[in-house]
C-alpha cells in the first residue's frame, strides 16, 4: 500500500544517511588529511555536520592508544564544547536554546577527566600531583568562561549553567584534595606554597560567590549563607595553623553550602543529552564518552 511504500522509502533513506555518516567518520579518522578534517571541524551545533564532528570525536576516543592520550582528547573536546557554548550564549534566542545540550556534552568530558584523575591516584601515584595541578588550573579557566556566559543567557537557561559550574567546582576540589594528599605524603610536586595558594584562591572564590548572590529574605537561604561564611572563617584559621586536611573538609563544606545558594529548582543536566537541543537524550548526536 501507499503507506508501506512510504515507510520503506523512509527507512532506506535513514539507513543511507547513517551509512553516509559512518563512511565519512571512517574516512576522516583513518584517512586523515586537511581536506577531510575541514569537512566537520568548523561545524556548529544545529548543523548536520556537527553530528559527524561528535561521531569522529567518539571514534578517536575508542581508538586512543592509551589512557594518557585519551585524557588529552577529553581535555581537547571539553575545550571545544565550552567554546561552542560560549559562542551560542552570545547569539540570538534560537542559538542560546542549544546551550544546555552542548553543556551536557561538556559535562560528560569533564566527568571523564575527573574519572581519569581518580584512576591516576593508583596507576600513577608519582605523576598524579602534576596532573591535579594542571586540572585545577584548567577548571579555573572553565569557570571564568562559564561566568561570562551567564551574563548573556536568559533566566530559564541559567539552571543548566549553574549545574555545570557546580560540576566544575567539584572537580576543582577533587584536584585540590589530590594536591593536599601528596603534600602530606611529602611529595616535592605539592609544596606548601602551592597548597596554600590553592586554598586561598578557593576561599576568595567562595566569598565572591556569596557576595554576588541575590538578596533574599528566605530564612533557609540566609542560614546557609551564614554557615558558609562561618566555614570560610574556620578554613582560614585551619590554613594558618597548617591543618590542611581539616581545612579541606571546611572547603568541601563551603562548596556544598554555596551550591545551595544557587537556584534549587535546577533541572538535571544529563551527560549524553543531544547537544543540539534541550530535549531528553537521543541516540544520534549524543556525548562523546
Amino acid at each position: 500500500h501507499l503507506f508501506s511504500i512510504f515507510f520503506l522509502t523512509e527507512g532506506f533513506m535513514m539507513a543511507a544517511r547513517a551509512f553516509g555518516v559512518f563512511m565519512l567518520v571512517v574516512g576522516t579518522v583513518f584517512g586523515g588529511g586537511l581536506a577531510s578534517a575541514q569537512v566537520y571541524r568548523d561545524a556548529t551545533p544545529g548543523e548536520f555536520m556537527y553530528k559527524v564532528k561528535l561521531a569522529v570525536e567518539s571514534a578517536q576516543l575508542i581508538l586512543a592508544p592509551n589512557d594518557e592520550y585519551k585524557t588529552r582528547l577529553h581535555t581537547e573536546f571539553a575545550d571545544h564544547r565550552l567554546d561552542e557554548a560560549a559562542k551560542l550564549a552570545e547569539g540570538d534566542a534560537s542559538r542560546q536554546s542549544l546551550v544546555p545540550g552542548v553543556l551536557a556534552s561538556f559535562n560528560a568530558e569533564v566527568a571523564a577527566l575527573s574519572d581519569g584523575l581518580e584512576s591516576l591516584r593508583s596507576s600513577d601515584p608519582e605523576g598524579v600531583a602534576e596532573v591535579a595541578k594542571l586540572m585545577e588550573r584548567k577548571m579555573a579557566v572553565y569557570q571564568n568562561v562559564l561566568r561570562k556566559a551567564s551574563a548573556t543567557l536568559p533566566a530559564d537557561l541559567q539552571h543548566a549553567l549553574s549545574a555545570t559550574r557546580d560540576l566544575v567546582d567539584d572537580v576543582t576540589i577533587k584536584a585540590i584534595a589530590v594536591i593536599v594528599e601528596k603534600h602530606l605524603a611529602g611529595s616535592s610536586d605539592a609544596p606548601r606554597a602551592v597548597v596554600v595558594n590553592k586554598f586561598e584562591e578557593r576561599l576568595k572564590q567562595a566569598e565572591a560567590k556569596l557576595d554576588a548572590a541575590p538578596e533574599t529574605q528566605d530564612a533557609s537561604k540566609l542560614e546557609r549563607s551564614s554557615k558558609a561564611k562561618a566555614a570560610i572563617a574556620a578554613a582560614k584559621v585551619l590554613l594558618k595553623d597548617e591543618n590542611y586536611k581539616a581545612a579541606l573538609t571546611k572547603i568541601e563544606e563551603v562548596a556544598e553550602l554555596t551550591k545551595e545558594v544557587e537556584p534549587e529548582d535546577a533541572p538535571p543536566v544529563i551527560p549524553g543529552q543531544d547537544p543540539e537541543s534541550s530535549t531528553p537524550p537521543v541516540t544520534e548526536g549524543s556525548g562523546t564518552t
